[in-house]
């Protein structure tokens, strides 16, 4: 193509200097090949994975600060929340899948005889995945109620949880390799207590203002909270099923 054109090729404004100042498009544009096409999957795949890897770290270290970041603006630097949770939550299912060992329904089996009689949780583990996503709306409301003098909206809430639970997702899989070599459940068990510490631990950061009790306190009580009206509305899901003998 001519560079020497004046006019953006994407919205045909006049166009002074190498950008475009309407649409931001460069005035090189060139002919689509087999190396462009390469270049442009190299470049996307470099900067979603630089994007991954430092959101993660980030989140990781200074959960607090990392979405206080994002809310008020900060966010080139950071992968959206909503594509990081889905991209690590795929890696994690992939890595699983690939290993064959899912220490879930490991917990499952040895759990049975004490929890035989209670459907709801060996549903639960069997559809952990799906459970951590259906629980960020209700931790989101639950926080948003609970907080809401800190002027934060529903979806800035949602944005947290889905940073957090992202960032508790890539906790577990930094845990998988000792899991995997031990075949135990029970390492699985303290992987998954050390993440719901760090979600608290983030939660407190993210909110504390002046004390770090009282914000611990109500970070608590938001948890349980929303894990209470989950409870109670997949248990009515879960008999209004049974009653029309539908099986999940």
């Amino acid at each position: 193509m001519n560079t020497k054109n004046t006019h953006c090729l994407n919205c045909h404004n006049v166009v002074k200097g190498n950008y475009c100042s309407k649409c931001g498009q460069s005035v090189h544009t060139s002919r689509i090949n087999i190396k462009h096409l390469v270049e442009e999957l190299q470049y996307g795949f470099l900067h979603i994975n630089k994007g991954i890897l430092y959101t993660t770290k980030e989140l990781i270290f200074r959960p607090g600060k990392t979405v206080k970041d994002y809310i008020l603006g900060k966010r080139i630097k950071y992968t959206k929340p909503f594509v990081f949770l889905i991209i690590v939550g795929v890696v994690y299912s992939l890595v699983f899948h690939f290993f064959h060992y899912f220490p879930m329904q490991e917990m499952n089996r040895q759990d049975s005889p004490i929890f035989e009689y209670i459907p709801i949780y060996k549903w639960y583990l069997e559809h952990y995945s799906l459970v951590v996503l259906l629980i960020i709306p209700f931790y989101s409301l639950s926080t948003f109620w609970l907080f809401h003098k800190k002027e934060y909206n529903y979806a800035e809430h949602l944005v947290l949880f889905s940073y957090l639970t992202g960032a508790k997702i890539a906790l577990l899989l930094c845990f998988y390799a000792i899991i995997y070599l031990t075949k135990s459940p029970h390492v699985y068990k303290i992987a998954q207590i050390f993440s719901e510490i760090y979600l608290i631990w983030g939660l407190t950061q993210f909110f504390k203002t002046t004390s770090w009790i009282k914000t611990l306190l109500k970070v608590l009580l938001s948890l349980v909270m929303a894990l209470i009206i989950m409870l109670i509305i997949i248990s009515i899901a879960f008999l209004i099923l049974q009653i029309y003998n539908v099986k999940l």
